[in-house]
């Protein structure tokens, strides 16, 4: 697979208006990701209407990035910054708003920032060619997980069970860092956000798995629900949520409105009378945009008309208080 591409050229609708100004100084900025494609944790990157300046230490630790017309070194970049700001009279500042040390640094100094995490939001609710490839890649290596464990869970904890998933995940390099992965057995599935415990996975329990590597910076996020029992209300209740997902699956399409993929699995869960444990009881989505954020894009899908472009979970689930969970989810890109 080619190296991820640069979308500075996304930033210029901005960078027009007024200076923006994206880092990556504690973990990897999805959005400076984004743009730029450069992962590493201490970077920054100020683009102008004139030139791009990159602060870094540069690919592979020396050299000017391709896409910047000046490369300087982190020691050097807090005395640049303010001065270069000061020099050509910058009295906005567009910025990824999750930094609040810079905001008021920015105040302190009569810049006034400008807001954009929202557009880019929305800028990144469309995926290019590369990214789909990563995030398919990355749902492919969290299912081959998955598979190489399913049959080792039980008389387990969920704990240990989360631990054989992460070697899985070690053996192919890539680690569970999308999410804190969810192993959830017998009542702890009824919380569907349950994090692994000591509790003992037996043959006779519905178990949620949901797990999700990165892939260059892209999430997957996979849950398959295991049981191996015989009382007929679970068995219900599997064969319901799986019959809702694929209800719902047929309404995945650029034109459809994502409601439509909700109306559909909530008819199945409601036929099979477990309409008071669905999802939505719960106040739960149908699903989600996924890409450099396990909850990526703007907007929910409910409330959008599917295109071509958009990756997303379809994830439809009965939550039984105090008995159990059932959940199925995958991702689609169209």
């Amino acid at each position: 697979m080619s190296k991820p591409p640069s979308r500075m050229r996304k930033l210029s609708p901005f960078s027009s208006k007024h200076a923006v100004f994206l880092s990556s100084f504690h973990d990897v900025n999805p959005n400076a990701y984004y743009f730029t494609g450069v992962a590493d944790d201490w970077f920054a990157v100020l683009a102008t209407e004139k030139e791009t300046i990159a602060y870094g230490m540069g690919p592979h630790g020396e050299g000017n990035y391709d896409f910047a017309d000046t490369t300087i070194k982190p020691r050097e970049m807090r005395k640049h910054f303010w001065d270069y700001l000061q020099k050509h009279k910058i009295k906005t500042l567009g910025v990824d708003e999750s930094d609040g040390v810079l905001l008021n640094r920015l105040m302190q100094k009569k810049i006034k920032p400008i807001a954009l995490h929202q557009k880019f939001l929305e800028i990144r609710t469309l995926k290019d060619n590369y990214e789909k490839a990563c995030i398919a890649k990355a749902q492919q290596l969290t299912k081959a997980c998955f598979h190489a464990v399913e049959s080792q869970m039980f008389n387990k904890s969920e704990n240990h069970v989360a631990g054989l998933l992460e070697l899985e995940a070690r053996k192919r390099n890539v680690r569970f860092d999308a999410f804190p992965p969810i192993i959830a057995s017998a009542q702890n599935g009824a919380v569907p956000h349950h994090r692994p415990g000591s509790r003992i996975i037996r043959r006779t329990d519905p178990t949620v798995v949901d797990i999700g590597v990165k892939y260059r910076n892209y999430c997957a996020d996979f849950t398959h629900t295991v049981y191996d029992g015989s009382d007929t209300y679970t068995q219900d209740a599997v064969a319901a949520v799986q019959e809702a997902y694929k209800a719902a699956r047929k309404h995945a399409k650029p034109g459809i409105n994502g409601k439509a993929m909700n109306d559909a699995a909530l008819a199945v869960i409601k036929e099979y009378g477990f309409e008071k444990y669905s999802h939505r009881s719960l106040g739960l989505r149908i699903g989600h945009h996924v890409g450099l954020e396990v909850h990526d894009g703007a907007g929910s899908l409910e409330e959008q008309t599917l295109k071509r472009g958009m990756a997303f979970t379809i994830e439809p689930g009965i939550y039984v208080p105090g008995k159990f969970g059932v959940r199925f989810e995958d991702i689609v890109i169209l």
